[in-house]
């Protein structure tokens, strides 16, 4: 299992990096748009809409909605975004009094929410890469990935109590303070290489840390998803690792607040 996650992340690395780091906005702009769809499709599974036909109209709007937003009302950024991270805050602050309840019908709450969460996300890392440039855009998704492998082997290590047993038992809060360990040293060394000066550091040091906070809800939230829905992955597409939005939830949900909280960073504002 280990090796097909190793042979299966490779490509998808190597190809992620490619666009971010050598091809225009325009042109990362289909790499998201690409992951969106198969993402919103799963999303549609995980809502309880079927059959598959109904799945795949269901991604095709929020592919609509996802080409609409940069292509044609890209003056809607900033409320966009905000909506994003107030529906994430919210989320973060009642995830762990849910209590995942296993059911087949339509959730059709969720199905909206989907057209915002997808599209949000998609929107934010089109802002960094476009307004910020693709080492900083790389920066937030590496911090997201970093904080994963910092709290599995802390947890791995020194877990013992459980972060929220009634979704996800294998959370524990000692994974969580090593992930927000390792992207405070993650961290450090980016403000050394983006040349910072003391107080801009310490800005992206205290938004990295809440960008730590919101990966792992966002984490926990597909996890209730997956719970309610009976599935242990939210797809099949990527052999050993499950669906596309078991490797993207943690970055849906921090690159709204990563979009909005950069630009006080690196202009001196958050502070």
């Amino acid at each position: 299992m280990l090796w097909q996650r190793v042979l299966t992340a490779i490509p998808l690395a190597a190809l992620v990096l490619w666009v971010i780091l050598f091809q225009p906005t325009a042109g990362f702009d289909y790499l998201l748009y690409a992951v969106a769809l198969i993402a919103a499709y799963e999303w549609a599974r995980l809502s309880g809409l079927y059959p598959a036909t109904l799945c795949g109209l269901y991604a095709l709007a929020v592919l609509i909605v996802c080409v609409a937003l940069i292509q044609v009302y890209l003056a809607l950024t900033m409320p966009v975004l905000l909506a994003g991270v107030i529906w994430w805050g919210w989320v973060s602050l009642r995830l762990f009094s849910l209590q995942p309840v296993a059911q087949r019908r339509i959730n059709w709450g969720r199905a909206l929410i989907g057209l915002l969460v997808i599209p949000v996300a998609v929107l934010a890392m089109h802002d960094i890469h476009q307004n910020r440039g693709a080492a900083w855009l790389l920066y937030g998704l590496m911090l997201v990935w970093v904080a994963d492998i910092g709290a599995y082997f802390s947890g791995r290590r020194f877990g013992r109590r459980k972060l929220a047993p009634h979704i996800s038992p294998g959370k524990t809060v000692e994974g969580m303070l090593g992930g927000l360990l390792a992207t405070s040293l993650y961290t450090l060394a980016a403000a050394w290489y983006f040349d910072l000066s003391g107080a801009q550091s310490l800005g992206l040091l205290l938004l990295s840390l809440l960008l730590t906070l919101v990966s792992v809800a966002g984490d926990l939230y597909e996890s209730v998803l997956k719970r309610e829905h009976g599935v242990k992955d939210s797809g099949r597409i990527l052999p050993g690792h499950g669906g596309i939005l078991d490797r993207i939830d943690s970055v849906l949900a921090a690159m709204p607040v990563f979009a909005l909280g950069l630009g006080g960073v690196v202009e001196g504002r958050l502070l």
